[in-house]
């Protein structure tokens, strides 16, 4: 039976490496980004899935392949949208209504 051997790649190494590849994980367009990646400054600022989803879409606006700038600024802009329903669901409109 084989044995596994512990990983002893640097972070820096472990990023280079997931920047040769296609990494689901760690792609590229989030890799430059350290401790304000979206994935660690959600949680720590506490904003919840709409707001979370919108500094995630502002964060990576223009770096995803084969997503332009515009669209990912539209997905913030819809999940914004979103949360001032919730807040105020008696004068603005459920974006989501309409999909």
């Amino acid at each position: 039976m084989p044995t596994s051997r512990p990983n002893t790649q640097t972070h820096e190494e472990l990023v280079a490496a997931s920047l040769q590849q296609d990494d689901p994980v760690n792609p590229r367009h989030y890799a430059d980004l350290g401790q304000y990646a979206a994935v660690h400054v959600i949680p720590k600022w506490g904003l919840g899935f709409e707001l979370g989803n919108a500094i995630k879409y502002i964060q990576r606006a223009g770096k995803k392949p084969g997503e332009s700038e515009v669209r990912d600024l539209k997905k913030a802009v819809w999940y914004i949208n979103r949360r001032i329903h919730l807040l105020d669901p008696e004068n603005e409109p459920d974006p989501a209504a309409n999909d």
